[in-house]
């Protein structure tokens, strides 16, 4: 049954962080939708799971999303069939959002692209491509992993390593060196890693992001987040993540510090 643990975990840990991001209390939430606050709290530690109508509910009374609602129910859905099959259409970046907010390590590589957390507006609007028909909320939700990264305490371990070619389209524009010293900034931070990848290797094909509890009591099992032009899908098998995460290891083996300036890549 692939992704089981993941998609458990994702359902539970996404209703307590719905009913933590509102001002309602389990009391409200619970009498909105005529259960028990016993049952509420139920749902969220996985003594039982609610039906996926019921879950959309909660969500919907805490001011979700219409995407986030549809990839909660389509997790529950298939978790009741027995069956989690991933699907980019879904949203499954979703559950990468759950990860970055409870999970205490992980390895980012990025072959083309700055990573998601250490983008800022100008990038996203202009430095990648389309963007479908909702750039600024796509860049919302972003900005809101961005933000929850940083008010993490403790703040996870974080490893970023990015494709040069990435680091060297910044020069194209007129805020590309701005931009690179606020990575710069970023690599400063603590428990943050920045690396940079220059030159053809094994395994570099596509980008992926490896997650681990590292102790963190809300976190759910290991992972590795794979996307590639034609989907994204979620790896828990151990073999498999085994792969992934000695893969990541040996790339940042071979990556250099980010340096102080654009000028140390551009050449």
């Amino acid at each position: 049954m692939p992704l089981a643990k993941v998609a458990d975990w994702y359902y539970k840990a996404e209703l307590e962080a719905l009913v933590a991001e509102t001002d309602l209390t389990n009391v409200q939430i619970a009498a909105e939708l005529g259960v028990s606050t016993r049952t509420i709290t139920n749902w969220i530690t996985g003594e039982t799971r609610p039906k996926a109508g019921m879950a959309a509910m909660l969500a919907q009374i805490c001011g979700a999303s219409e995407k986030r609602i549809q990839f909660l129910t389509h997790v529950i859905n298939q978790l009741d069939k027995g069956t989690v099959v991933s699907d980019l259409e879904k949203r499954n970046i979703f559950i990468v959002e759950r990860a970055e907010a409870t999970y205490g390590e992980f390895w980012k590589f990025e072959s083309c692209y700055i990573p998601g957390p250490l983008q800022d507006e100008r990038y996203h609007m202009e430095g990648l491509p389309g963007h479908g028909d909702q750039p600024m909320t796509h860049w919302q939700r972003k900005l809101r992993r961005k933000l929850t990264l940083r008010r993490r305490r403790p703040r996870p371990a974080m490893r970023y390593l990015i494709g040069a070619q990435a680091i060297r389209h910044l020069a194209r524009w007129e805020w590309g060196p701005d931009f690179f010293e606020t990575l710069v900034e970023e690599a400063n931070q603590q428990n943050c890693e920045i690396r940079i990848l220059d030159g053809i290797y094994r395994g570099a094909e596509h980008s992926f992001e490896v997650y681990l509890p590292a102790g963190r009591q809300q976190a759910g099992p290991r992972f590795v987040y794979v996307e590639t032009f034609d989907q994204s899908r979620h790896i828990e098998d151990d073999i498999k993540f085994g792969l992934y995460h000695n893969q990541v290891k040996e790339l940042w083996s071979y990556g250099s510090p980010i340096g102080r300036s654009l000028n140390d890549w551009v050449h």
